[in-house]
This record gives C-alpha cells, sequence and structure tokens, in this order.
C-alpha cells in the first residue's frame, strides 16, 4: 500500500503488488561502476516528454504494424517465414519500453504476442528464434528486448531463457564465431551478458563475455588511434551506426579489464571523429560511411538512436558528467529533427544544412533517393524500426541509481520516478521542468519516511553560474561539467531547486562559419516549407512527400566576436506540449544578417552549397531574422557564414600532413585518412548510386596565379591529381568550378581538364604513369595560361589557354570507378605565387 500511495503522489499509479524493483549492482570481480542502471518503468516521462511519447505512440510506433509489412503475423520471430533479421527485434526495443512506461494496455497486449512467440521458438539446445537465419547479431537486439522485458514485468521466464542461450553460444562460438554485424556490435551483446551475471552470479558468462570481445572489432584500438578508415574493402569499422552502436563497448567491457585504454577510449574517439567529421549537431556524419565535415552530409537515424543509447551506458561506468551533454545533444536536437512535427514521418538522413528535401541521389557513399524525404519508411529500412527506441530510452536512462544507495541524473528532463534508495527504502522524484528550453528544475522529494541518501544532479559543461536551493535556502554553485552531489536525510515535500544560465554561445565550423547554441539547444534558421506528396502511405496521415524553400535561406549572420551572446537577443513564449512545433516553439533568438547571393543550391538543386569562405561582405540590405530550436521542423540553416570584411588570402599554403591528419581540408565524396604523411584515398570504396568521383578542398586558400606542386600517386584505374581554382565543392564527381590536373596510369596520361558540374577536357598527352608509384606534379598558373609539369622538367607536358575560372581553392581530386581499387595518395602540398619570369 505504501507504494501506490507513493507512486500517487508523484502522479502516477501503481498497483500495490507491483513495487518498483531495485538497481542491481555489479557482482565481483565485475568493477563497481559509477552509477547503475535502474529497472525499466522506475522513470515516466512528464510534461513535454510525456507528449512525445504519446505522440510516437499515435504516429509512427503504434501504427508500426500497419505500416511495416515486416510486423505482420508472418514474421520469423512469430513462427513464420517471413523477416528473420533485425527489423522485428529494432521494433521491440522501442515498442516494450514505450508500452509500459506508458502503461498502454494495447501496446503491452502487442508486445506480449511477440515475446511469447520468442520465448516459445527455444529449442532443446538453447537456441531461438527463426531457423532460417542462425545470425547472432539480430539476437543481440532480441537479448536487450528481454532485459527490458523482464524489468518491466518480472517474468521469470526471461531469465532462464538467457541462461540457456548463452550456454548455448557459449559452446558454438568456436565453430561458429561472430559476422560482421555481430562483431561490430558485440559490445551490445556483452552488456546484455553482464546484465545476467548481475542477477544470476553464474561465472561461465564472464568467460562468454571475454570470447565475444575477443571476436569483436578492436574498438579500443580503433577509438583510440584513428583506426577507423583502416580496414580496407571491410567497412564495418567506419559504418556511422557502428562506429554510434560499439562506442559503449570500451567503458563496458572496463568493467571486466579494468584497462586505462579501455576507460580513455571514448573521449580519444569524440576527440578524432569531431575533428575529421565532427558537424555542428554535436556528432560525426555518416552517409552511411564516416563521411567528413561538409554541412551537406547527414547523420542517420540509427546513429542518433544508437549514440543516445552509447552515451547512457558509457556515463554509468565512468560518471563523466561531460557525456550528458552529449546524449542531451542527441535527445534535443538530433531526435526531433528526424521526425514530422506529429512523429507520422521520419527522415533517413538528418542534414545540418537542409535547405530542400527532394527524392534524388545526392552523392553520398550510400545513397538512397529518398534519404532525405519525409517518409513512414525513409531511405534503407532498418531506421523505421530503430528509430523507435529514441525517446523511450531518453526516459529509461535519464536516471540512474549508485552504488552507496542513491540517485543519479544522468539527462535532464521532466520525469517522475520510484526507486529503492539505502536501506531499501522507496523514494519518488518528481522533476519538474521545461528544460531544454528553460533553465530552471525543480526536483520534489516524496518518500514514506525520513531517509538519508546522496541525490546527485548533472551540471552540464556549459553552465556556469549555476545555483541550487534546497527548500528555499541557497546551498551551492557546483562546478560546470559535474555531478552535484547532495547528501542529507530527506522528508517527503522537501524540495530542491536547480538553476541552470544558459547563455547563448556560438562554434566555428566549416570556412569559419559559425552555428548557434543556448544551453542544449543548437539553433537553426527556420526555412518556410512548402510540401509535395509523393505517395500516400498504408495509413492515412503517414504520406511521403517532398519539401521545397519557399523562404530565402542564404543569410550570413552579424556576430560580435568579443561579446556573441549580444548578438542573439532570447525572447520567450509560453510553453506548450509539443515545444519542437515550429510555429509554438517557446524559445527563439534574434538576429540581424544578410542574404549571400552566391550561396545556394548545388548544380542538381538537392542541397544547399557550403557557407562562403567567413567573413563576407554581400552588399545587400540588412534582414531582421529569427532563429528557432533545430528539431523544430525538417528544412533549417544550421551553419552561417559571418560578416565582416574579407580577410586578404594567404600567398602561399603548404601541409606535410605531418600531424597525421587532414585538419583543414574539407572532402567531398569517398573515404579519406592520413598515413605516413600522406593524404590518402582508401582503396576500397563502397559507392551506391556514386559517379566514382571525391576531392578535398584547403579551406581558406584562394589563389588566382598560382604555382601549385605535391607528389600525388594512382591506382592502377582512374585518375588521381590537382584542383586549383576552385569554388562550389559539392559531393558528385564533377561537382566544382575549376580546374583538374592529372595523372592516369590506365590511361598513360597526364590531362587538364576543367569542371563545372560536367567534366570538359582541355589537353591529354601521353606519359609512361606507372600505378602505385609517386609523381611530383606541378601546376602553373598566370592568367589564362596554365601549364603542367611532372617532376623537376623545365618543360611543360600541357600548355593551355583558358579563362572560365579565375581564383578558388585549391585541392585535390581522385576519379575511379572502380570501386576496389580507389586508393591514391598526395602528399608534399605547396602552394605558392608565381615568380614574375614564371608561366612564360
Amino acid at each position: 500500500m505504501a507504494s501506490a500511495l507513493l507512486m500517487a503522489a508523484v502522479g502516477g499509479t501503481v498497483k500495490a503488488d507491483e513495487p518498483s524493483k531495485a538497481a542491481a549492482l555489479n557482482r565481483a570481480p565485475l568493477l563497481e561502476s559509477a552509477w547503475v542502471a535502474l529497472p525499466l518503468g522506475t522513470v515516466r516521462a512528464e510534461g513535454w516528454l510525456q507528449e512525445m511519447l504519446e505522440m510516437q505512440r499515435d504516429g509512427l510506433t503504434g501504427h508500426a504494424e500497419e505500416l511495416q509489412p515486416e510486423l505482420g503475423p508472418d514474421s520469423g520471430w512469430k513462427g513464420g517465414t517471413g523477416e528473420n533479421g533485425e527489423r522485428g527485434p529494432y521494433y521491440l526495443k522501442g515498442l516494450i519500453p514505450l508500452a509500459w512506461q506508458l502503461d498502454d494496455a494495447v501496446l503491452q497486449k502487442r508486445a506480449r504476442t511477440w515475446i511469447d512467440a520468442i520465448l516459445a521458438s527455444q529449442r532443446p539446445d538453447g537456441s531461438y528464434g527463426p531457423a532460417s537465419n542462425n545470425d547472432w547479431w539480430p539476437r543481440m537486439v532480441v537479448n536487450h528486448v528481454m532485459r527490458d522485458y523482464h524489468e518491466a514485468t518480472g517474468d521469470e521466464r526471461v531469465l532462464a531463457f538467457l541462461a540457456s542461450y548463452y550456454k548455448y553460444q557459449s559452446s558454438t562460438l568456436g565453430k561458429r564465431p561472430l559476422g560482421a554485424w555481430g562483431r561490430a556490435r558485440a559490445g551490445d551483446e556483452i552488456d546484455n551478458v553482464f546484465w545476467l551475471y548481475n542477477r544470476s552470479g553464474d561465472r561461465a558468462l564472464l568467460e562468454l563475455a571475454d570470447r565475444l570481445a575477443s571476436q569483436a572489432y578492436p574498438w579500443t584500438e580503433i577509438y583510440s588511434e584513428n583506426r577507423f578508415m583502416d580496414y580496407g574493402g571491410d567497412s564495418m569499422p567506419k559504418h556511422a551506426v557502428n562506429v554510434a552502436q560499439a562506442l559503449k563497448m570500451p567503458a563496458v567491457y572496463f568493467q571486466r579489464s579494468g584497462k586505462a585504454a579501455d576507460r580513455e577510449a571514448y573521449d580519444k574517439g569524440i576527440a578524432h571523429l569531431d575533428r575529421d567529421h565532427g558537424l555542428a549537431v554535436g556528432i560525426n556524419s555518416g552517409s552511411e560511411m564516416l563521411s567528413g565535415r561538409s554541412t551537406s552530409q547527414g547523420v542517420e537515424l540509427c546513429t542518433t538512436v544508437e549514440r543516445i543509447l552509447s552515451d547512457a551506458a558509457t556515463l554509468r561506468v565512468l560518471g563523466d558528467a561531460k557525456i550528458g551533454d552529449s546524449l542531451e545533444t542527441m535527445a534535443f536536437n538530433l531526435l526531433p529533427g528526424s521526425f514530422s512535427e506529429d512523429i507520422h514521418q521520419h527522415v533517413y538522413y538528418c542534414i545540418p544544412n537542409n535547405a530542400v528535401a527532394r527524392k534524388s541521389f545526392r552523392g553520398f557513399n550510400q545513397d538512397k533517393e529518398d534519404g532525405t524525404v519525409p517518409s513512414h519508411r525513409s531511405g534503407f529500412p532498418c531506421c523505421c524500426f530503430n528509430f523507435n527506441m529514441g525517446w523511450p530510452k531518453l526516459v529509461q536512462n535519464s536516471w540512474a541509481a549508485t552504488a552507496d544507495g542513491g540517485l543519479a541524473q544522468i539527462a535532464i528532463a521532466p520525469v517522475k520516478l520510484i526507486a529503492k534508495v539505502a536501506g531499501g527504502t522507496q523514494v519518488g522524484v518528481k522533476v519538474s521542468t521545461d528544460y531544454p528550453f528553460n533553465e530552471t528544475a525543480v526536483y520534489e522529494i516524496t518518500t514514506a519516511r525520513e531517509v538519508k541518501f546522496p541525490l546527485s544532479l548533472r551540471i552540464p559543461a556549459w553552465c556556469d553560474g549555476a545555483a541550487i536551493e534546497v527548500n528555499g535556502e541557497f546551498a551551492g554553485s557546483p562546478k560546470a561539467g559535474s555531478f552535484a552531489r547532495i547528501e542529507r536525510t530527506w522528508k517527503s515535500g522537501d524540495k530542491v531547486r536547480v538553476v541552470l544560465p544558459m547563455q547563448v554561445r556560438t562554434a566555428h565550423g566549416v570556412n569559419g562559419s559559425v552555428s548557434v547554441k543556448r544551453g542544449p539547444l543548437l539553433y537553426s534558421l527556420p526555412v518556410k516549407e512548402q510540401q509535395k506528396e509523393l505517395a500516400a502511405g498504408p495509413v492515412q496521415g503517414f504520406e511521403a512527400y517532398e519539401i521545397q524553400p519557399d523562404s530565402k535561406w542564404n543569410h550570413a549572420l552579424a556576430v560580435d566576436a568579443k561579446d556573441p551572446a549580444s548578438s542573439f537577443p532570447v525572447t520567450t513564449k509560453p510553453m506548450t506540449r509539443r515545444p519542437f512545433q515550429r510555429e509554438s516553439t517557446p524559445v527563439r533568438l534574434k538576429a540581424r544578417g544578410k542574404l549571400v547571393p552566391q550561396w545556394r543550391l548545388n548544380a542538381e538543386g538537392n542541397a544547399a552549397l557550403e557557407p562562403p569562405q567567413s567573413p563576407v561582405n554581400p552588399d545587400t540590405p540588412w534582414t531582421d531574422l529569427e532563429l528557432i530550436p533545430f528539431g523544430a521542423g525538417m528544412l533549417r540553416i544550421t551553419s552561417f557564414p559571418v560578416l565582416g570584411e574579407p580577410v586578404p588570402p594567404a600567398r602561399e599554403f603548404e601541409d606535410s600532413f605531418a600531424s597525421g591528419n587532414y585538419n583543414g581540408w574539407l572532402t567531398f565524396g569517398g573515404g579519406w585518412r592520413v598515413k605516413d604523411g600522406k593524404l590518402e584515398t582508401l582503396g576500397d570504396v563502397y559507392m551506391d548510386h556514386g559517379s566514382g568521383g571525391s576531392h578535398a578542398v584547403a579551406e581558406g586558400t584562394d589563389f588566382s596565379d598560382l604555382v601549385y606542386e605535391a607528389d600525388v600517386l594512382v591506382g592502377a584505374h582512374g585518375d588521381a591529381g590537382l584542383i586549383f581554382r576552385t569554388s562550389n565543392p559539392a559531393l558528385g564527381a564533377n561537382a566544382y568550378d575549376g580546374y583538374y590536373a592529372a595523372i592516369s596510369a590506365g590511361g598513360k596520361s597526364v590531362m587538364l581538364g576543367k569542371a563545372g558540374g560536367e567534366w570538359h577536357p582541355l589537353q591529354i598527352v601521353e606519359y609512361p604513369i606507372e600505378a602505385d608509384r609517386s609523381y611530383r606534379l606541378r601546376v602553373e598558373a598566370k592568367g589564362d595560361t596554365i601549364r603542367v609539369f611532372i617532376g623537376d622538367s623545365p618543360q611543360p607536358l600541357i600548355t593551355v589557354q583558358d579563362g572560365t575560372y579565375r581564383s578558388g581553392m585549391i585541392g585535390v581530386r581522385r576519379y575511379c570507378t572502380v570501386g576496389n581499387q580507389y586508393g591514391s595518395s598526395f602528399s608534399g602540398v605547396k602552394v605558392r605565387l608565381p615568380d614574375p619570369a614564371e608561366g612564360h
């Protein structure tokens, strides 16, 4: 009865015979983690977050079995002959937490149909599921689903089911090891195994965890040493979903290994990913492979939800508060930004600078014609199943227990929870907040009797000047990026008030562009949307549609470099239950800007070009602008040029790549890395509707007359060389305006040509180029005269008169239509202005 009264006190209902369950601490010899996962159902959403769950129930998740044919009665996971892979399990991974967090009887009945069928499918040897597919990977998802189901319901069949399965797996992995997806995502299974070990104490499970780790990709090494691109034709380590999903594995296995390298891999990996592939939205690109820093690159929805889960798991182990900032960046920006306002459509790729959403191929390595088009089934059909866990997993993982009987907040959000604390006493905590739109959160304690326990509240790393009050009395100003620990004897009605000042701040990106943040929210310029239906959905209201821009989007912003916040006054509206709806979103930033006419869509009209090099000073009128949260709408601009007097271009440029990275280079297509002092294109590139051309430009360069040289190596197919006087680079083989001088081993030639959406050769001469041998390629351009040299020869192989392009960036390019012969390299890059006597 006390449990029921307690739940009612924090705003909910619970049956008296269903007390909340205690968190399961790590058993020895596993190391004690900083925080401990709370059982599913401990935390329930409130306020706007509750509305998101309800919209998901009334939208894509609630109608999933009508919208997605794989979820029909013939599913292999229900005993039929249909889909037998990850899609059904992905759906369940979101359905179950949603159903029990909402206490929705219809969804719970639907979930039990699946669970009962899977439990009934277990064979005497412990294996289960569709006999037509024995892949370990989809069962890793099912095993996580079973964890959640057991926590939500207490169904004891689950523990015996998992114990039997893991005995089978232990006896079978030696002769049938993990496949590609299983090796990439083994950290998920290790986490499952530790979950069962902490409940059963069966030490054979620890040996299984070791075996899984030994068969997995060496993720600690990959993250720590930036080796994502070092696996040749094996795409698994550079597949962005794998990168996000495996991010938890080093920390999870650290509980077993105790190795510093495992503990440190998260920070090192994030540093590499942010530098080489980081976007304004706070995560690496991935379409679907790691794809560089272009503002028109995308983040797959699967990547977003997996990163939320990995951040939560890693934070619990390491206790590092700043990981919570990352989790909130995903959850409060990319997650809502990937859905229509009513969660009836999603997009496969969420784009930071998304000026248009047309059904078309965009030049991504894995290019889905409908990958940026809102639909119930956008892009490859994985995200339309896996997304379901996004909001429910945020709720489930927003709080944790502590080993000393306390509670710790991982993500700040309006929730209520009932959990056991020190001595098994049950307490309730209700979090009243409009965060991330508001700076204040109030925590009200409900308890049947006074109890002493620590309450640890996360203070974001961006938050200076945080203040805490307990029952109206000042209790301290905790440090940014920390957990504020409040240990006291609590009684019912105690309140903690936390104020988290949200200062507007800017971050720099591609070509000196800026993005604007306040608290955990990223702010964007909303582009007025004109929708055009493409196809009706299987259920009315779930149609697919294109979006064309119906307002000017190509603005540069005025930013006070000394006081950026002064450039963006904050305005507020009353809070609503749907704060990501564009018209009613409660926080907006005022801004001043000017149109930049030369900033436009690419030649195909399906993507915005990169922001022009800042600062810019267009001769256009001033405009009053309003920025809104990134997640409010589909069309948006997030990375802006900055207004100011243009800086005179450098007179020389040099890069030896001795730093071991290609910082300062912006890549388009293919895959890139630096190794042994050389910028390399990967030797094996997946090209899905791709054209075979990729290029990289040096940001901030602008040369007219020049002497440009580099050592260039090309493989047996295609060509490689130098681009110059380049502007408007984009995804696509010839998606740049400028010249290209190259060598070809297959064609035994040296060539010069120009591109502007199409390739136009200017001159090709025979020359005995050998594959996989480096040549010093030199270009001299003065006025309309362009000359191309090989080595130290004073005589040019090519001399051409052409004045199409007068100035622009320098860069490198690879063209090859044979995906597994894509390798090339560039080193010793040098550019200078010509001497007066050169070029004559």
